[in-house]
C-alpha cells in the first residue's frame, strides 16, 4: 500500500511542474511580444487591403522633389536682394550730397555776387553815364572816387557809432542800413535792409546814421540827383 501511495504523489508533482513551466515560457512570450511591438521605428508601412498604401517616414518626403527644392530656394538668403540694396545705399550717399553740396556753393557764390552787384549797381550807371559825358574821365578814376566817397561817408558813420558795453550783444551780428543821400549830401532815406535781430543794435545803426547826416556831397562825375548805398555795421567794430 505504500508504493502506491507515493508513485501517485509522485506523478501528481511532476504534472505541476510542468504547467509552471509552462505558464512561464507563455508569460515570456508575451512579455517579449509586446516589448517589440512598443519599440518605435523610424519607417513603418501599413497596408489597408489592397486599395490605400499609407507610408508614415520623415518629414523631408512629404513634398515632391521640384517643391522641397523650391522651399530650400525661398529659406536661403537673397544675397542678389541684398547686395543690390546695399549699392544703392552706397550710391545715394555718396553721389546725391556731392551734387547738393555744389549745387550750394554755387548759390552762394550768386547770392554774394548779386549783394556785390546791388550795392554797386548805381554807382556804376552813374560813372557808365558820367563816363560817356566827359571823356576825360576813365574808368580806374572813377571806380578810385567811388571808394573814396564810400570811405569818407563810413568815417563819418562810425564817428559817431557808440552803444554802451552793457547792451552789447555776446555774438557778432550784422545790420545793413540803407541809405539814399542827395547831392547836397542831404539824406533822403535810410531804413533796414537787414536786420540783426538785437532791438538795441538795430536802433543804435539807424539812430547813427541819421546823426551823421549831411554827408559829403556826391563826386562831380554823378549825374543823378541822388546815390544809393548800404553801411554794413557789425557788433565786431565796437569791441
Amino acid at each position: 500500500m505504500t508504493p502506491r501511495t507515493l508513485g501517485k504523489g509522485y506523478r501528481g508533482n511532476n504534472g505541476n511542474f510542468h504547467n509552471m513551466i509552462f505558464l512561464s515560457l507563455a508569460i515570456h512570450l508575451v512579455v517579449i511580444t509586446m516589448i517589440l511591438v512598443s519599440v518605435p521605428t523610424t519607417s513603418r508601412h501599413l497596408t489597408f487591403g489592397t486599395a490605400y498604401s499609407v507610408s508614415l517616414v520623415g518629414s523631408e518626403a512629404v513634398l515632391p522633389a521640384h517643391e522641397s527644392s523650391l522651399l530650400k530656394d525661398m529659406m536661403k538668403p537673397n544675397e542678389a536682394t541684398h547686395a543690390i540694396i546695399i549699392k544703392r545705399k552706397i550710391t545715394s550717399i555718396y553721389s546725391t550730397p556731392v551734387k547738393n553740396q555744389e549745387t550750394h556753393k554755387v548759390n552762394i557764390e550768386k547770392a554774394v555776387s548779386a549783394i556785390r552787384k546791388k550795392e554797386l549797381a548805381q554807382l556804376k550807371t552813374a560813372g557808365t553815364a558820367s563816363a560817356s559825358a566827359r571823356p576825360g574821365i576813365s574808368d580806374a578814376e572813377i571806380s578810385a572816387q567811388t571808394n573814396n566817397y564810400i570811405e569818407a561817408v563810413w568815417s563819418r558813420v562810425k564817428q559817431n557809432w557808440t552803444m554802451p558795453q552793457t547792451l552789447m550783444p555776446d555774438k557778432n551780428i550784422t545790420a545793413i542800413i540803407s541809405v539814399k543821400i542827395s547831392r547836397s549830401g542831404a539824406l533822403e532815406y535810410a531804413g533796414f535792409e537787414k536786420r540783426s535781430g538785437n532791438r538795441y543794435f538795430d536802433d543804435s545803426a539807424l539812430r547813427t546814421v541819421r546823426k551823421s547826416s549831411p554827408f559829403p556831397p556826391l563826386p562831380r562825375w554823378v549825374s543823378d540827383n541822388n546815390i544809393e548805398i548800404g553801411i554794413r555795421f557789425n557788433s565786431a567794430e565796437l569791441r
